[in-house]
């Protein structure tokens, strides 16, 4: 992706947070943000044995297209009918299903989400919350890719929105049908360096190792070797909030990504010095832009993490 495309795609995630800001929109599109409350998500027809102990959800609806993604889908709950609209491949699991048990991940990460204006307070550091945004992705993703099914377009949907979710899903869509999978394991970066911030999003980047994994059919066979050993990624993220409850969950999520192969991470610099020119250049478009130079590390996130937040440990999540 060229820089010219990212600066395009900045100033179409600011129309839409303009679009979305001290309104509700119709969740039924692939980004907007949420509006009054339908539907109880209490347990219905076709509630699976012992439902009722989960927890009670209240899908944040603003009426709109009830067409789903998978035409043979057929949930039984207002989440499902939620998420159906959202996620390519219907898995009944759809249904009931929650992020934190089934993705590892935290109870203010619906699994769906739009971009939002919001306090940014609520985050903790910014900077420690580009850094887990940016791994929780990374993880979210290559996880999904290890193991494809189709619960896990759950887990990568709540990394991201957006252009990087609707990829981040046709690729999921086309291991699933395939049936390949990644030979290598999950990975994310070990430290993160955000280089900008606006009101509602940051600017990050990082190097990720091993940048290609092999990637092996059903029965084992090879059918793409790795090609490099390194993956610079760049990070946009815009400030989100969850449509699954009537709680105002707010989280960083990524919303459009590019990568570069690389030998190894020693490119890393160049890499840095590219985005922190596009940073500047949106600033010097007069778009609301702060340079950053915050390098957030695993090992820091763990052991010393911010006194204001947010306190979690990319070590703890679920291989």
């Amino acid at each position: 992706m060229t820089l010219l495309r990212w600066a395009a795609a900045a100033a179409l995630l600011a129309a839409v947070l303009l679009a979305v800001a001290g309104c509700a929109a119709d969740p039924s599109g692939e980004d907007s943000s949420a509006g009054s409350a339908s539907g109880s998500g209490l347990p219905g027809e076709g509630e699976p044995s012992g439902a009722g102990a989960r927890p009670v959800v209240q899908v944040v609806e603003g009426g709109g297209s009830q067409v789903y993604l998978d035409p043979g889908a057929a949930p039984t709950s207002d989440l499902g009918r939620l998420r159906a609209r959202h996620l390519p491949v219907w898995t009944p699991e759809f249904d009931w299903a929650f992020p934190p048990e089934a993705c590892g991940t935290a109870w203010e990460l619906d699994g769906i989400a739009a971009p939002s204006d919001g306090s940014l307070a609520v985050l903790g550091d910014p900077a420690a919350a580009s850094a887990l945004t940016v791994m929780r992705y990374e993880h979210q993703f290559t996880s999904a890719l290890a193991a494809p099914e189709p619960l896990g377009q759950l887990c990568v949907a709540t990394a991201s929105v957006g252009p990087a979710r609707r990829g981040a899903l046709d690729v999921l869509v086309s291991y699933l049908d395939s049936g390949v999978h990644r030979r290598e394991p999950a990975a994310f970066p070990e430290a993160v360096r955000v280089l900008g911030a606006s009101p509602t999003g940051a600017l990050a980047v990082a190097c990720v190792q091993p940048g290609y994994a092999e990637v092996v059919s059903a029965d084992g066979a090879v059918v793409e070797a790795p090609r490099a050993s390194a993956r610079l990624q760049a990070y946009l993220m815009t400030l989100a909030r969850g449509l699954e409850d009537q709680v105002v969950d707010l989280s960083y999520r990524v919303w459009e990504a590019s990568h570069r192969p690389a030998d190894d991470c020693s490119a890393l610099e160049g890499w840095t010095v590219e985005w922190q020119a596009q940073v500047q250049a949106w600033i010097d478009e007069g778009q609301l832009w702060s340079p950053l130079a915050a390098e957030v590390t695993v090992q820091g996130l763990c052991d010393s993490p911010p006194p204001d937040g947010p306190d979690e440990c990319p070590r703890d999540w679920l291989p």
